[in-house]
């Protein structure tokens, strides 16, 4: 049996279970969405099922109507992105308010009022991976003399919006390179109804960048698969080293890149050439050191935050927090961690307690409490918008339109016991149709995945897989963690709906 096929057959593996899981977890979400959806929603929805139903079957019309849409696609492709930054636009002005959790932290620091909570001033010290976006953040503040903190939270949502646009357009080239413009708009429709469409453009934090990194990660690559492109490689490595210090985890499709490019070049024997691999080691070696040095060397020597190494969180705190309760953030284990101030020790007390949480579940346990998290990790379509406790909340601007405030009704709620508007994990109980698209976006990721074994597509499989993997291991427990997965997710989808589409015609043939 070739490589190639030995390669797939293993990490179909591991991802066909994971997927089954994950579709199955989506679907069960279903009938408790659908109680809570609005009636009128529900009437509007099945009158367009209904009309769209017709209008398939009427073929004559549909052969005319796609006749006509495709003479004058151009024009509403430019409507369209107009509304869709219109829209993007009016769910900053409606949403942007106070946040919690990490995001806060960061503009407190920016403008010196973390005192009030003495784990904020070590904060860095224990997470010293958020160092980069906090540079960010404050080279920003410091570009456009941001006096406010709430001013500044209205800019950086702006900026998220150029992230998340910018995604957009660097995932439909590179999957139009790699597969074909149809995959393309297939791809970029689910990250548009699925996450341009939704409010996530409100929370500065590490999630879109995570989404940026992935998409420069396809682009370059579908530009420079054999990596001999002096430039590109210099390009590769620099985001790399970005990847790195702004989100560790996404440099898994740098691992899933090396792992593909081994097993494809056993199989092909090329000839080994000594200083074609010097030449790309140090093109890729120079890119991640042109970043990589400058921002570690000025993380200890900043004058924003002063970081203590010896106080980082060890690698077994996230192992040890991922085994308890639904997989998630643990605030004992972290206060613990934060109380022993030997790295050795905190170290010990990790390995302990992963121990004692490995032998109190045994083998089947730990089994079933894995399946379990893989469902927390991925079944949920809206990504874990207000999972967390004072998420978003408190919208800035007073005077909006009537549907900025259709919006902010949509996604936020008064909460009873402060009086004030907060995030809505249910979006007014419209969570129930994202939750469907996808739904149908994993059952088209499963048909993707069954059967070829190309080397793009092997290199997608292989860095879900990861992605999965990483986050049953480590910190999870909702479905914000895959958001930084997101580009090869629906990449893996477009793909599968173009296979349907394409084994649909043919029997018809």
């Amino acid at each position: 049996m070739k490589f190639e096929k030995i390669s797939n057959k293993l990490v179909d593996f591991f991802l066909m279970p994971l997927l089954v899981i994950s579709i199955c977890g989506s679907i069960s979400l279903l009938p408790t969405l659908l109680q809570l959806v609005p009636n009128k929603a529900i009437l509007c929805f099945i009158g367009l099922l209904i009309l769209a139903y017709v209008g398939y079957s009427l073929l004559r019309v549909k052969e005319k109507f796609f006749r006509i849409l495709n003479k004058i696609k151009k024009p509403l492709l430019v409507i369209l992105i107009c509304m869709t930054l219109i829209w993007q636009l009016m769910l900053v002005r409606a949403l942007s308010g106070k946040f919690g959790w990490d995001p806060r932290i960061f503009i407190e620091y920016i403008y010196k009022i973390s005192s009030k909570i003495s784990n904020d001033k070590i904060y860095f010290s224990l997470y010293p991976n958020n160092f980069l976006l906090l540079v960010i953040e404050k080279f920003f503040q410091s570009i456009f003399s941001i006096k406010t903190p709430n001013d500044l939270i209205l800019k950086l949502n702006f900026l998220n919006i150029i992230i998340i646009d910018v995604s957009a357009i660097l995932l439909f080239e590179a999957v139009k390179k790699l597969f074909s413009k149809r995959v393309a708009y297939y791809t970029i429709f689910l990250y548009w109804i699925l996450y341009m469409m939704w409010p996530f453009v409100v929370i500065p934090y590490t999630d879109n960048w995570s989404i940026l990194v992935s998409a420069l990660f396809l682009f370059i690559y579908s530009r420079n698969q054999n990596f001999k492109n002096f430039s590109l490689n210099f390009c590769f490595g620099i985001v790399t080293a970005f990847a790195l210090l702004m989100k560790p985890s996404t440099v898994i499709f740098v691992i899933a890149m090396v792992i593909v490019k081994i097993v494809f070049n056993l199989q092909r024997k090329p000839k080994v050439e000594i200083k074609k691999i010097i030449e790309l080691f140090a093109s890729l070696g120079l890119g991640f050191i042109v970043l990589y040095s400058p921002v570690k060397i000025y993380q200890q020597h900043n004058n924003i935050v002063d970081i203590e190494n010896v106080r980082k969180m060890p690698v077994t705190h996230f192992i040890a927090m991922g085994m308890s309760g639904n997989g998630g953030y643990n605030s004992n284990d972290v206060t613990e961690n934060i109380n022993i101030k030997s790295p050795q020790k905190r170290n010990k007390y990790n390995v302990k307690l992963i121990r004692e949480r490995l032998s109190q579940m045994g083998l089947g346990g730990y089994l079933k409490f894995l399946g379990q998290k893989q469902i927390n990790n991925t079944a949920d379509g809206s990504f874990g918008w207000a999972a967390e406790g004072n998420y978003l909340y408190g919208p800035f601007i007073r005077n909006i339109n009537k549907i900025e405030n259709h919006i902010r009704a949509l996604f936020m709620h008064i909460d009873v016991n402060q009086g004030y508007l907060i995030a809505d994990a249910n979006m007014s109980g419209y969570k129930f149709f994202p939750q469907i698209i996808w739904v149908v976006a994993l059952l088209f990721i499963f048909l993707a995945s069954i059967g070829d074994s190309v080397e793009t597509l092997q290199l997608l499989k292989y860095t879900i897989v990861g992605g999965f993997v990483f986050l049953l291991l480590f910190e999870g427990g909702r479905s914000r963690y895959l958001i930084q997965f997101l580009p090869y997710l629906f990449t893996l989808a477009g793909v599968g709906l173009n296979k349907l589409i394409i084994l649909k015609s043919k029997v018809k043939k």
